[in-house]
């Protein structure tokens, strides 16, 4: 770890923190980011397993672990649907 000072000000430690994902979990944080409008249904179905994931990881490094939780997606049960479908196929292991 290394310590850095940010654009406030304060010096802070930058560290790695692993967090445990089922398929659901990857799911919401995709549908997160579509809500917010950073990416489409359509390309989120041209994503890797690599993408999807560092799609999901973006989510929690902009707005926390639990905001992703808050949205209700039963307004967006269409892309809801079709995303957690995806997600299901690429990741197999999971499942």
């Amino acid at each position: 770890m290394r310590a850095q000072v940010h654009e406030d000000g304060v010096k802070r430690i930058n560290a790695k923190v692993e967090i445990p994902m089922s398929v659901d979990d990857v799911g919401q944080y995709v549908m997160s980011a579509i809500i917010n409008g950073k990416i489409e249904v359509d390309g989120v179905q041209k994503l890797n397993k690599r993408e999807l994931l560092r799609l999901a990881k973006s989510e929690i490094y902009d707005n926390g672990v639990e905001d992703a939780f808050k949205y209700d997606t039963t307004q967006h049960m269409e892309a809801n649907i079709i995303v957690r479908n995806y997600v299901k196929n690429m990741f197999p292991e999971l499942v």
